[in-house]
């Protein structure tokens, strides 16, 4: 399995998260996030200290759909812009859902 991670901008979760639905994906992970990116070491010295709003995402999925899933959100909110956000594909050992314990009937 895989583990996709990215930090997009907000105004582009509501369209990020209907290609996803469109797209079949099985589930997502929605945070918010601050943090400051390539594009603002070149642009302004008076941010230094300044930590920009983000959203990042996050999407289990099996290895053969990964770069599928990759696309789709590439294509969902990639602009062409500096700070449009990244994309980080992981390998992920382990993945349980979490479910109601089973008791021993003969307790």
């Amino acid at each position: 399995m895989k583990l996709i991670s990215s930090v997009i901008r907000p105004k582009y979760l509501p369209r990020l998260t209907t290609a996803l639905r469109r797209g079949n994906v099985p589930g997502v992970t929605v945070m918010k996030a601050q943090g400051f990116g390539r594009e603002q070491f070149e642009s302004d010295v008076e941010l230094v200290g300044f930590l920009t709003e983000r959203v990042k995402i996050e999407i289990a999925i099996e290895d053969d759909q990964a770069m599928r899933v990759v696309k789709l959100i590439n294509d969902a909110v990639g602009t062409g812009r500096e700070g449009d956000g990244v994309i980080l594909v992981w390998d992920l050992v382990y993945a349980k859902r979490i479910e109601k314990a089973v008791t021993d009937p003969g307790v």
